[in-house]
């Protein structure tokens, strides 16, 4: 065999080697890509109760069914429900959380004490992924009304409707607890009618009486809708949290307090 005829088999092989690199580099990134896009799907949460109006004071289950990917899910880091009465305001809200009974089915027994109209929110954590959606009940027997005041009435449920749409929705993270002197990460998750507030300016208003004035920590955006900063609090005792959040492009300007206790 002549040296032109042997180096065109070499040069034939080593191409041939780098075609099934190349090709097996290609496989290997397609299934990446396609494990972080199952990763990436967002968990639905169906919250549900039995039929209403609910009852008042006496025991009530109230389920979330969490699935993903239509697959339901089994191992939610967490889901917590929070309820509150339209009457009294959302800083009035209770915050249960659910135990799993399998086939992704979060529950808790709840016991409403009085009628009225209720929110009931359903923060659930998957992974990275945080949604909560909220949804809103009946509980007791309505009051008859006549006709005048069903259309008052009608008109004005269609309002706080329109206005819930509109409704943002703040979860600060404060189930692990904090610590003087350890720092921690202040966790809060944002949605505006039922979607992730994204790209938003988000800080933490800090103030106690540990404190010789109010400390404003700035957030950043981890996740769409999360917001984190890193703080370090001086000495143990109870202190106040204002979230602020915000768009100025958008006129969008809101706040929420939460009051957390620090431990030594």
């Amino acid at each position: 065999m002549n040296r032109f005829l042997w180096s065109l088999l070499v040069f034939i092989f080593i191409l041939l080697l780098a075609a099934c690199g190349t090709n097996e580099q290609s496989q290997q990134n397609n299934e990446t890509s396609s494990s972080e896009d199952q990763v990436a799907e967002i968990p639905e949460v169906e919250v549900k109760f039995g039929e209403q109006p609910l009852p008042v004071k006496e025991k009530t289950n109230i389920e979330a069914v969490v699935t993903q990917g239509s697959e339901p899910v089994e191992d939610a880091d967490y889901v917590d429900f929070e309820i509150w009465n339209n009457s009294q305001g959302q800083e009035s809200s209770k915050t249960i959380e659910a135990e799993h009974t399998g086939d992704g089915i979060y529950t808790i027994e709840y016991t409403f004490d009085s009628s009225g109209t209720y929110q009931v929110i359903a923060h659930t954590q998957v992974g990275d992924l945080h949604t909560m959606p909220q949804v809103e009940v009946k509980v007791g027997e309505e009051q008859s009304a006549t006709s005048d005041d069903s259309t008052s009435h009608s008109h004005e449920d269609s309002q706080g409707h329109d206005e819930m749409k509109e409704k943002f929705m703040v979860h600060f993270m404060k189930e692990e607890g904090f610590k003087a002197g350890e720092e921690v990460q202040l966790t809060t998750h944002i949605n505006q009618m039922e979607q992730p507030f994204e790209d938003g300016l988000v800080r933490f208003e800090i103030n106690s009486e540990q404190l010789d004035k109010h400390i404003y920590v700035d957030a950043k955006e981890q996740e769409p809708g999360e917001y984190t900063a890193a703080h370090s609090f001086p000495a143990a005792g109870d202190y106040t949290i204002t979230i602020h959040y915000e768009k100025p492009d958008q006129d969008i300007h809101g706040h929420q307090e939460e009051t957390v206790e620090v431990t030594e």
